[in-house]
């Protein structure tokens, strides 16, 4: 098949040639929403250098599961690059030295071997660091080893749709990999005490100072292009619906304890009270799922208020392939006594059944797939199957995760509506987190801030409409 970019590809990639070839400049960055085609723009670029004899040996740093299942695969699919050869450089320490030796013009490694490469001094010119989000934290191993290693590289180029996660000021150590500092200083202390303070709940977050968002944005613009699917790709709507439930009424005496413990811990103006108030609140919000991990990290299962939605959520679909999340074992464990045969994919998952798993989803032979969230946020597309139904069994906390699951299907490429149906327990810490999404702010000072908009309503009142079903938002 040949590529044949998009008009907005063919833009992203005339800006890329322009920024890194013609103009010379060593760092680029693109930050394109899930399903707008980095990876092909990306092979198209390093293509066209290979040809021009200014990419000789390109390193691909990326997520494993991308490592494996998205570039090869991009490199097959597409008739321009099927000359270029992959190197995955993963295994035991022999085949990482194996596959770095290989003669090959792309080698794939994933974010927690970079220290291991860095210590083999390899010779790579280009750089291309797919979800660069994977190095927002300044002082992290793999993040420190390529820091070390850009001299080497001639061009680099970083590719997310989510560069900043948590906080804006999770663009420091990202940009740092494009152009060494030139843009936002070479020290990150610095650039916190020169657009930051210290705030938030409790006061223990980096806010920003009035104006730092639009200052620090002008100085990393020249480096980088920002394309919103919104903007580019003509999706089917995405339709959300929530599901409100009880839980019932020991469980919730139970539950409505564990909580006050929790708001108790947040109100603690002490250095430990944020590490107890963590703890608390995800003993909160596994017991409004269904279940708690014991002292011995058995899990405990307490009620059915969510699998009894989840039945009649599938029910209703009458056969419709369905996408089921999940954030802990024990609500798997539950989903499995009714879905005995629904397999899933999680942190355990070997990179061959995941892979597997995603293949028969998009031919349309899988009715239902568990998934973690984080195992799957990346660089997959499940949008060639039947499956239009996403059913949150519970919310995750991380927004860059919940919104590139929903990107697995709701993408370039997807017919017919996709639905998100999110099972939510009434008068519990899913309020919060629901809240936190709606507002697309995921910095830690956003959910603490939500959490105490819900202590206030709780205080306020004890009651709320509850929606049986097909509570659309």
């Amino acid at each position: 098949m040949r590529f044949e970019p998009h008009q907005y590809q063919q833009f992203a990639l005339s800006w890329l040639i322009q920024r890194s070839i013609l103009d010379g400049e060593p760092g680029s960055a693109l930050f394109l929403d899930p399903g707008l085609g980095k990876t092909s723009i990306t092979l198209a670029w390093v293509k066209l250098m290979k040809d021009l004899s200014i990419a000789r040996k390109t390193l691909v740093v990326a997520p494993l599961r991308v490592v494996y299942s998205v570039w090869p695969r991009e490199c097959q699919k597409w008739d321009q690059f099927n000359s270029l050869r992959c190197s995955i450089v993963h295994g035991t320490a022999t085949q990482r030295m194996k596959a770095l030796k290989a003669d090959a013009d792309i080698y794939l490694i994933n974010p927690e071997n970079m220290p291991w490469l860095y210590a083999q001094e390899p010779v790579f010119n280009t750089l291309v660091v797919d979800e660069s989000s994977k190095f927002k934290n300044w002082s992290a191993k793999r993040t420190r080893a390529l820091r070390k290693m850009l001299p080497g590289f001639e061009r680099r180029l970083i590719l997310t749709g989510t560069p900043s996660p948590n906080s804006i000021a999770d663009l420091f150590s990202q940009i740092y990999l494009l152009d060494e500092g030139k843009a936002l200083g070479t020290a990150i202390t610095r650039f916190r005490n020169r657009w930051f303070y210290r705030g938030g709940y409790g006061g223990y977050q980096w806010m920003l100072v009035k104006g730092a968002d639009v200052a620090i944005q002008r100085l990393i613009d020249p480096l980088c292009l920002r394309l919103s699917a919104a903007d580019h790709l003509d999706l089917p709507e995405m339709l959300v619906n929530d599901i409100w439930v009880d839980l019932p009424e020991g469980v919730m005496a139970d539950y409505k304890r564990l909580e006050r413990e929790m708001f108790i811990a947040l109100n603690e103006e002490t250095t430990y009270a944020p590490v107890n108030s963590g703890t608390k609140y995800l003993a909160c919000k596994q017991l409004a799922g269904g279940g708690l991990y014991g002292e011995d990290r058995e899990p405990i299962h307490f009620h059915g208020a969510k699998t009894d939605v989840l039945v009649d959520l599938v029910d209703e679909l009458q056969g419709k392939p369905v996408l089921v999340a999940f954030q802990y074992r024990h609500d798997l464990d539950r989903i499995r006594k009714l879905y005995p045969s629904a397999p899933s994919i999680d942190g355990s998952s070997r990179k061959s059944e995941a892979s597997e798993l995603i293949d028969k989803w998009n031919e349309g032979g899988l009715p239902m797939l568990c998934v973690q969230p984080q195992a799957l946020s990346h660089g997959v597309n499940m949008q060639s199957g039947p499956g239009r139904d996403i059913i949150w069994f519970g919310l995750t906390d991380n927004l860059e995760a919940y919104l590139q699951l929903n990107a697995r299907i709701h993408r370039q490429g997807v017919t017919g509506q996709v639905r998100i149906h999110r099972i939510l327990a009434n008068r519990t810490v899913d309020e919060a987190v629901v809240n936190r999404i709606e507002s697309k702010d995921s910095s830690q000072t956003a959910l603490l801030d939500s959490l105490k908009r819900y202590k206030d309503r709780t205080n306020e009142s004890s009651h709320r409409v509850i929606v049986s079903a097909g509570g659309n938002s």
